[in-house]
């Protein structure tokens, strides 16, 4: 969390520079106050008058100044929220695909949500506050010493009491709020798994056990902040209590000095305006530094997540092909007990095209997902012109790979095609010609928006949307994996010849539905038994 405020640093500075003028003059216009008293009561109105106007003025002062402060403790919490979202998305970036998949996608929005606003709100906002609070004790504390070192010492005494209450419950504190935390991560992963499947549960109809386990979950997310907020409540209770305490116990002492003759009105006056301010902001001091103490391992936990990457990996990227790829006896299985290929063998050559055919859950998408290195080959090797895939890093520089789902982003289809890089207008419409996307094939199309997912396309359209953005990326290597699925025969026909129509480069197409009469056109068919 250091590096968010280090970047804001001209923020928090400017917030503690213009809190302490502020309570400079909080603390100075209650002399004033006691001073209008005092003058009043004398009869002295030349002297009231200017102790009024000395008054207002350190009035405005602190307001103003007070205005400034909150302006700047608000851009130093946005501005280190905003690297935090940063560096949270950047550290999603950074996973490769198979330890990204390790979590569900509702515990990444989780951390870029929820958790990353809690943080903003018990740590960024609660260290300017922090110093406010400490700051205006301080110089309190030390008026109340000019004023009566014997008012001061009981004051302090008494009311720093608080203070202690959320050290003694530190650990109770952390642990509701890591059980909270936790319960958001999980309750956010089964609504976006819930959602994603959306036509599911209106097809089956089912939105009432969908809605049960969901009430399920929710309620239990809500019991965990029910008791992180009960924990919290019960804390700043007894901060409460205690400080009242104190105060009435000051009060007392300051009533004895105005009777014993030692204090005046006016002085009675400001020692009471004096221990006002110290009361409250004791009180929330306290309640600062629990929220600070319970969000500590929070703050560790995203520290330690926004730093995680591939250390150690290897970052060597595949150039190119410039021959060929080969499988020699490749054998791989999720488990052991059960391979999943076993001796795969075949040489694709660039410039050719290739099938891996065979039935559901023989492999094939396995053989491609080696290719790009998610995992090793248990047994044999891949080598790309000779050189074991084990070399590099990542494939992807070299490979452009089109899953069976068409994925597309709720932008431009120009954004969708050019993926935010370059490229011509009319090297995206020649390409969208080839593929028989005529009615899309203008500058006027190019800027209409794509929906998330491509809702507003039809299957189709998806599909060649996305081959026509793989053949703009121009890579050696093109793999299609299931291109047939989910389409009609008509378009599944108009799909296999604009595959086949494809040249220079090496195409590997992964299907089990091929049509068989246009098998002759691939340059080799591996066909792949069943498990």
């Amino acid at each position: 969390m250091n590096n968010y405020l280090r970047k804001n640093s001209a923020y928090y500075i400017g917030a503690l520079v213009f809190v302490l003028i502020s309570t400079v003059f909080a603390v100075a216009l209650q002399f004033f106050k006691g001073g209008v008293l005092d003058h009043a009561i004398a009869g002295d109105t030349g002297a009231t008058l200017k102790y009024a106007v000395l008054l207002i003025g350190f009035i405005l002062g602190e307001v103003l100044f007070y205005y400034f402060y909150k302006r700047s403790s608000a851009r130093f919490s946005v501005g280190c929220t905003r690297l935090l979202k940063h560096d949270i998305f950047a550290g999603i970036l950074r996973r490769s695909y198979v330890i990204y998949k390790e979590k569900q996608q509702g515990e990444y929005v989780a951390k870029y949500t929820s958790e990353a606003d809690m943080i903003k709100t018990r740590y960024f906002q609660m260290l300017p506050l922090f110093w406010e609070i400490l700051l205006k004790i301080v110089f309190v504390s030390f008026a109340l010493f000019l004023l009566d070192w014997r008012i001061a010492l009981v004051t302090l005494l008494l009311l720093t009491t608080p203070l202690y209450i959320p050290k003694l419950i530190e650990k109770r504190l952390q642990k509701a709020q890591a059980e909270y935390l936790k319960a958001v991560e999980e309750n956010l992963a089964k609504v976006n798994d819930w959602l994603s499947g959306f036509e599911i549960i209106k097809n089956f109809s089912i939105e009432r056990q969908i809605l049960l386990r969901f009430d399920e979950s929710n309620t239990q997310t809500m019991d965990k902040l029910l008791r992180d907020t009960v924990l919290g409540a019960a804390a700043q209770l007894i901060t409460t209590l205690i400080s009242y305490l104190s105060y009435f116990i000051v009060l007392a002492c300051s009533t004895w000095l105005v009777l014993s003759g030692e204090f005046s009105a006016g002085d009675f006056f400001a020692a009471i305006g004096m221990i006002d301010q110290l009361s409250y902001p004791l009180i929330s001091l306290a309640e600062i530094i629990r929220q600070l103490i319970a969000i500590r391992p929070s703050c560790a936990a995203m520290e330690r997540f926004v730093s995680q990457s591939n250390d150690g990996a290897n970052t060597r990227s595949l150039p190119g092909v410039g021959k060929n790829i080969c499988y020699d006896s490749v054998s791989f299985g999720y488990t052991a007990d059960r391979p999943l290929l076993k001796d795969l063998t075949f040489t694709a050559e660039k410039g050719k095209k290739y099938l891996l055919k065979g039935p559901s859950g023989c492999g094939k998408t396995t053989a491609v997902n080696l290719l790009l290195r998610y995992y090793d080959a248990a047994d044999g090797r891949i080598t790309v012109d000779g050189v074991p895939i084990t070399e590099y890093g990542s494939t992807y520089s070299a490979i452009t790979v089109v899953r069976q789902e068409a994925v597309l982003f709720h932008d431009t289809l120009r954004n969708n095609l050019t993926m935010y890089g370059g490229g011509s207008d009319e090297k995206l419409i020649e390409t969208l010609q080839s593929l028989g996307l005529d009615r899309f094939a203008n500058v006027q199309s190019l800027d209409a928006v794509i929906t998330e997912n491509g809702a507003n396309l039809s299957g189709g359209e998806k599909k060649r949307i996305c081959l026509a953005r793989a053949l703009l990326r121009d890579t050696d290597v093109l793999i299609l994996d299931e291109p047939l699925a989910n389409l009609d025969e008509g378009t599944a026909q108009k799909i296999e010849d604009l595959l086949l129509s494809i040249s220079g480069k090496l195409l590997l197409v992964v299907s089990h539905q091929f049509s068989e009469e246009k098998l002759c056109f691939f340059d080799n068919v591996i066909a792949l038994g069943a498990p």
